[in-house]
């Protein structure tokens, strides 16, 4: 697959070779993942490579989000539980490292994955979620044109209580 390019970023497919030291420790940083399931979880670098092997097939795609000047991975995105049939799939993101946050990378990396997803894939909606408080996330995807269709009610125990799941969709108006 080609590389998907904008003036800051590209995404490639994720490999295992991509696993670096810096990738292991974003993932055990609190802070960066504190709005995923990973949180609950220790990660070795072979437990990475293990999830980055799994995470490419037919029914997913995960893409690193690398930087154009000098290529550094400082992301992932992913394209999951592709449904065929139905034409729909979730998307993923994360922004591993911290010097890139609130600079655009996300809203960046969501429009070049939903076009990907739309006009190369045919995919007709695409599906994400967040939980309430992490609003960088929710702004990069309504600012790409997703729709927040509802709130699944304390969905999530985070930091001691729960906390409620906001779903957001783009319908791909090509058909």
């Amino acid at each position: 697959m080609s590389i998907l390019c904008s003036d800051k970023i590209y995404l490639k497919i994720l490999t295992e070779e991509d696993v670096s030291d810096s990738y292991v420790s974003w993932m055990n940083d609190y802070e960066i993942v504190k709005y995923t399931e990973s949180r609950f979880f220790q990660h070795t670098t072979e437990s990475i490579k293990q999830f980055v092997k799994n995470s490419t097939n037919a029914n997913n795609i995960l893409f690193g989000i690398f930087t154009n000047d000098e290529k550094i991975h400082i992301g992932n995105i992913k394209l999951g539980s592709i449904n065929w049939i139905h034409r729909y799939a979730d998307v993923g993101i994360i922004i591993g490292n911290k010097n890139y946050w609130g600079k655009g990378i996300g809203t960046s990396a969501i429009r070049l994955v939903t076009d990907y997803a739309f006009n190369h894939l045919n995919l007709h909606k695409l599906i994400a979620g967040a939980y309430e408080y992490n609003l960088g996330s929710i702004n990069a995807f309504k600012k790409n044109g997703y729709e927040s269709v509802y709130v699944d009610k304390e969905r999530y125990f985070f930091e001691g209580k729960y906390i409620d799941c906001i779903h957001m969709e783009k319908i791909n108006d090509r058909g």
